[in-house]
């Protein structure tokens, strides 16, 4: 049968209450209950304060070391069923547990990045649920870019965050770091937030010690109105009617086109030999963006590239080259007014 006995084994004062918690033979550990109290106060044989002890110092004990027993009776039931070790750092653990103390800096029940990292650890061999499909590769490494933008600030103003700080007073001091000393953009700085947003939710879903605040509308930020830039049907055809002799330009021209002609995204042309061409149509297995099917028809422009190029598809290159190129080719077609943006840096 299990036991708990609370001892004081010094005569200093104030001392530190000690547990021991023992069941059968092979159970029996130690550790400090951090309750300080006056040795003239505790009976070790009682297990319990001395009677001359004022009622208000009784109820203020009885109270905790209740509350304390407690907590260690229902965490040993659930450890012992599943098998787990017990001993005396188990106990010390359940004791820092119960007064909501860290295991150390990297205790991801308290501290935020130690939570984030193993939320991105777990994320590799996570199921999304709407999908039925892993989680991929392309959003663990958002996930990644997040944290690290989180431990940046947290070296900026030199603190270790714990989960519980992530409140309105957090995001105000946050997003006045990414906007003014990084000078993010505020598309980039809602991106950011939303993923902080589902880290919580996560903590929150695992029964971990979170701010209420996390659910406020006022934790959010508003993006950048989008700018929509275009070519009509008389500009696209000139780009593709544009004698080239390089042959880089001519490869980045006929992947343009493409997109133009489908309405990919750069990140989705980069999968182009994935997709599959039949005479009247493009299917594509799933966008980056919507991970569905598509089918798109085959506009004639892209028929004939594929017949020029004997149906071999343009290289794919790098999304810096391919904007560098596509710009060059916008100037050899006479294309020079200026477009309204925003300057990132």
């Amino acid at each position: 049968m299990a036991q708990i006995k609370f001892n004081i084994l010094s005569k200093s004062n104030p001392s530190n209450l000690n547990i021991r918690f023992y069941h059968g033979r092979s159970i029996d550990c130690n550790a400090q209950s951090n309750i300080l109290i006056d040795p003239k106060l505790w009976s070790n044989k009682l297990q319990n304060l001395k009677p001359s002890s004022g009622s208000s110092i009784k109820k203020h004990y009885q109270e905790k070391i209740s509350q304390l027993t407690n907590h260690i009776i229902i965490s040993f039931n659930d450890t012992y069923a599943n098998g787990k070790i017990i001993n005396s750092t188990w106990l010390k653990e359940l004791v820092n547990e119960y007064y909501k103390r860290p295991n150390g800096m990297e205790d991801s029940t308290i501290f935020f990045t130690p939570f984030v990292r193993l939320f991105i650890e777990e994320s590799k061999t996570r199921i999304n649920q709407r999908t039925g499909k892993k989680i991929s590769e392309k959003t663990i490494k958002k996930y990644n870019t997040t944290l690290k933008r989180i431990i940046e600030f947290e070296s900026y103003t030199k603190q270790k965050l714990r989960l519980i700080d992530i409140d309105l007073n957090f995001h105000k001091e946050f997003t006045t770091y990414l906007k003014i000393e990084e000078n993010y953009s505020n598309t980039l700085i809602e991106k950011i937030i939303s993923q902080l947003k589902t880290f919580i939710r996560d903590a929150k879903l695992k029964k971990l010690e979170v701010n209420p605040e996390i659910d406020s509308p006022k934790f959010s930020f508003k993006r950048d109105e989008t700018i929509d830039t275009y070519l009509n049907n008389e500009e696209i055809n000139i780009i593709y009617n544009l004698d080239l002799e390089n042959e880089k330009l001519e490869n980045v021209r006929d992947l343009f086109i493409i997109g133009l002609r489908t309405g990919l995204r750069i990140s989705d042309l980069k999968r182009i030999h994935d997709f599959h061409f039949s005479a009247n149509s493009i299917i594509i297995s799933g966008t980056i963006k919507t991970d569905s099917p598509v089918e798109i028809p085959i506009h004639p422009q892209i028929k004939k590239i594929l017949q020029k190029r004997e149906q071999k598809l343009p290289r794919i290159i790098s999304d810096q080259k391919f904007n560098e190129y596509v710009k060059e080719l916008c100037l050899l077609s006479g294309f020079t007014q200026e477009i309204l943006g925003y300057i990132k840096n």
